[in-house]
């Protein structure tokens, strides 16, 4: 028993040296130094604990060896590392171990009971080890056949709800499937319905072009390619020209498809007949620009019929009158001429009827010299101005119209404050928009009248004619910007002007 704790403390002493000596696996002598990396540690821990069962107590050992399996199939399942190639390891260790049991006792002239005894030891200890490792492995194969079957439920599953959903696109929506150079390469029956082409007709085309109606821009279609090809969903609705000329229009979503690039390599159309909403659409715009003309036209006639009804009176009295009051009723006359004059230029700038320049200007410049220019009439009315700006970034717009748009803002302040008061101007930049508010203190507006903000001939002055603010709202939409009216009564009014920068021109605004 002594050559044996002897054995024993010789296998833990050179356990590591014992690693070395595993023999590659066959046929995978260029892999064999990969997987010997990932588990001589192991390996070397086993050679101590058979070592630990020669010179010590058996069982002691017999239960490290089975922990030490179960860790190590299961780090070898990890690392995917075949059965065979697990188990190469451990039987390999019993060559070792063999080897260094006969030569220590061939040297020792050890009686062969004790030979055998050793022998059988390490062998019953290796087989616990190969066992426990097999079994981790079953377990492990086990496991996964389940999670494979739960898996393979799954899909199909998926695939049935995939199923499905195709049936559902095909059979309740126009859908078709392009490539990543625009080619079609599926369409459904109410796709070809649409269209007027059959299937054959279609797979192949160019979808941009077969169905190219020249309604929308360049631009326009050029950003939806941009889209698709930067992975991004795309919806709105375009108009296409079917094969027999007609032109129809479609609510349209276009979904791309990527591969693990991110580069997309097909998408998918489905869209929605709308041809007959945009046609509803149109009779009711149409219908509704009739009625605001005609409102427009009955304010404008009733706006101009006042100040003629006076002239045609005037003119009838001028004879009959003494030179003064000729003079007089002359004066009268003219200032009636000047309000129709008024109100056909206003009316001029809605309608637009002359070119419009846009350019980069410093829009705090404008506001500034907007309040200078008005100081004067702002202390006969005893109100104060007060103006708070920030470094701000150069406007692209009509300058001329702009600055009316302020000058419009601040006059209808200051006539909001009969008695005098504060008129408080901010100028700010916000996510690429100038913001300007122009507020007061002033008498302030009802629920109803802030509902009426705009309308022609709408105004709550005594002798406005309701233009102003409306060419201040149209100028605005021009720019692609918006006003927001907040107003309490008695307690002031306050207008938000929100504008684009336009930073994003070609044009360098600083070289302009």
């Amino acid at each position: 028993m002594e050559s044996c704790r002897n054995l024993g403390t010789k296998i833990k002493e050179n356990s590591k040296q014992l690693v070395d000596k595993l023999t590659p696996i066959e046929n995978l002598e260029a892999d064999f130094l990969i997987y010997k990396t990932k588990v001589s540690h192991w390996m070397e821990i086993l050679f101590h604990y058979l070592g630990e069962g020669l010179s010590e107590n058996v069982q002691t050992a017999e239960e490290k060896i089975k922990k030490w399996a179960n860790a190590f199939g299961q780090r070898s399942s990890e690392m995917e590392i075949p059965l065979d190639h697990a188990l190469h390891f451990i039987l390999e260790s019993r060559v070792v171990v063999s080897q260094l049991l006969e030569e220590a006792f061939k040297f020792n002239n050890t009686n062969a009971n004790l030979a055998i005894s050793a022998s059988s030891r390490l062998n019953s200890l290796i087989d616990t080890a190969t066992r426990a490792i097999v079994a981790h492995y079953t377990t492990f194969m086990h496991n996964t056949k389940k999670a494979l079957q739960h898996t393979n439920r799954d899909l199909d599953v998926s695939i049935l709800e995939l199923n499905n959903i195709r049936t559902a696109l095909f059979e309740g929506t126009i859908f078709s499937v392009t490539d990543k150079d625009d080619r079609i390469i599926q369409v459904n029956d109410h796709f070809c319905e649409l269209t007027q082409y059959t299937r054959e007709e279609l797979i192949g085309q160019d979808h941009g072009k077969i169905f190219y109606s020249g309604v929308h821009t360049d631009s326009f279609l050029n950003h939806i390619k941009k889209e698709i090809k930067a992975g991004r969903v795309w919806n709105g609705e375009i108009c296409n020209k079917a094969k027999d000329g007609s032109l129809y229009w479609v609510d349209t979503t276009i979904v791309p498809f990527l591969d693990p690039e991110g580069v997309a390599y097909q998408h998918i159309s489905i869209q929605y007949d709308v041809t007959e909403k945009k046609k509803t659409e149109e009779i009711l715009l149409k219908s509704e620009k009739v009625s605001l003309i005609g409102d427009l036209a009955a304010g404008i006639a009733h706006e101009i019929r006042n100040p003629l009804t006076s002239i045609a009176g005037l003119v009838q009295l001028i004879n009959e009158s003494d030179h003064e009051k000729n003079t007089f009723f002359k004066d009268i006359i003219l200032t009636e001429i000047n309000r129709i004059n008024f109100i056909v230029s206003e009316l001029m700038v809605l309608a637009k009827p002359h070119a419009v320049y846009f350019s980069w200007f410093n829009i705090v410049d404008s506001i500034q010299n907007v309040i200078d220019l008005m100081q004067p009439e702002a202390n006969l009315r005893n109100v104060i101005i007060s103006f708070e700006k920030a470094n701000m970034p150069l406007v692209y717009g009509e300058k001329n119209q702009l600055t009316q748009v302020i000058i419009n803002m601040i006059k209808n302040a200051m006539e909001a404050l009969p008695d005098g008061g504060e008129i408080s101007l901010a100028a700010t930049s916000v996510d690429g928009h100038v913001v300007l508010s122009v507020k007061d203190n002033g008498l302030g507006m009802t629920e109803e009248q802030q509902k009426r903000i705009g309308e022609p001939f709408y105004t709550t002055k005594f002798n406005g004619t309701g233009l102003g603010l409306m060419v201040c709202f149209k100028i605005i939409q021009n720019h692609g910007g918006s006003i927001v009216v907040d107003s309490k009564l008695n307690e002031g009014t306050s207008f938000m002007i929100t504008l684009p920068v336009h930073a994003t021109s070609e044009v360098d605004p600083v070289l302009k």
